[in-house]
């Protein structure tokens, strides 16, 4: 399918309710990993229609997700090693109790 073809494409729903937009169509939409889309009922269908960049940069979420970014960059960052030896020790307490 082109970026500029009018013609309709079935596509699966998961068991999530997701649905695939096929890579042409987020090109020609400039929609990447992450990005909003606004799905709007209407009287033909569901439209998917993406939401301005500009928006996502000022959304509350979007400000909440990155409230500590600042701080998490003067941090070291977390290996596996790191990970796992916290998860041991955390539960090794729990069996101490």
């Amino acid at each position: 399918m082109s970026a500029s073809s009018k013609e309709s494409i079935k596509m699966k729903v998961f068991p999530k309710g997701q649905v695939v937009i096929p890579i042409a169509l987020r090109k020609k939409y400039h929609i990447e990993i992450g990005d909003q889309i606004d799905v709007i009922s209407s009287r033909d269908g569901i439209l998917l229609k993406p939401v301005p960049k500009e928006y996502k940069e000022n959304s509350l979420t979007r400000q909440l997700f990155g409230v500590f970014v600042k701080y998490a960059h003067q941090k070291p960052k977390i290996t596996k090693r790191d990970t796992i030896r916290a998860t041991e020790t955390e539960f090794l307490k729990g069996w101490s109790k």
